[in-house]
């Protein structure tokens, strides 16, 4: 009887911890889901909203923001840092959706995704267009689509956010990154 038992109470939490997990590294409207979600809804929420690779770019064809994209793997555990540290910061969230589309892109996965009219796997699209060969990678778009940088690595908050304002706030126009990075003031 008291084995029973136990597998039951393994079986639950089994159960519990499948569901819990189902949507991590997915978009925020799911996986066929068809609510959409605004550009506004995305610069009101206190968390990055994560969307698919065809989401940010039907959404920046709408209203134009440069897209950023997680190149990730389940088993790098430097993604898993960055995701519980660097992009759960406060200031990052916010400029992120301000300034941004998201995206999660798992680069093992053989899920389609959409580049510039050509239908190809997100592990394509991260080793063929984005040269991503470690992780996590996070890459830089324009909001048509076009190639800004692919940086290799776990960045800390005070990189990554200087990151994103070199190109958020496009300095990398007028300006180099060495100049830049050694006059940015982050409270400014």
């Amino acid at each position: 009887m008291r084995s029973i038992n136990y597998l039951a109470v393994i079986s639950t939490l089994i159960l519990f911890l499948s569901c819990s997990l189902k949507n991590t590294g997915q978009s925020n409207t799911g996986e066929g889901s068809k609510k959409e979600i605004s550009p506004r809804q995305i610069e009101k929420s206190d968390k990055i909203v994560w969307l698919s690779y065809d989401e940010a770019v039907e959404l920046s064809r709408k209203k134009p923001k440069k897209i950023f994209v997680d190149v990730y793997t389940s088993w790098c555990g430097w993604c898993k840092r960055m995701d519980a540290t660097t992009l759960q910061d406060p200031a990052i969230v916010d400029y992120m959706n301000e300034k941004f589309y998201a995206v999660k892109l798992n680069a093992e996965s053989n899920k389609k995704v959409t580049y510039k009219g050509t239908e190809m796997t997100e592990q394509q699209l991260a080793s063929r267009i984005f040269r991503a060969s470690g992780y996590p990678t996070t890459v830089y778009l324009t909001p048509d689509e076009e190639l800004l940088q692919p940086i290799p690595g776990y960045l800390d908050v005070d990189m990554l956010n200087k990151i994103l304002h070199f190109y958020g706030d496009e300095h990398f126009k007028t300006t180099s990154w060495d100049r830049f990075s050694k006059s940015f003031n982050a409270n400014e």
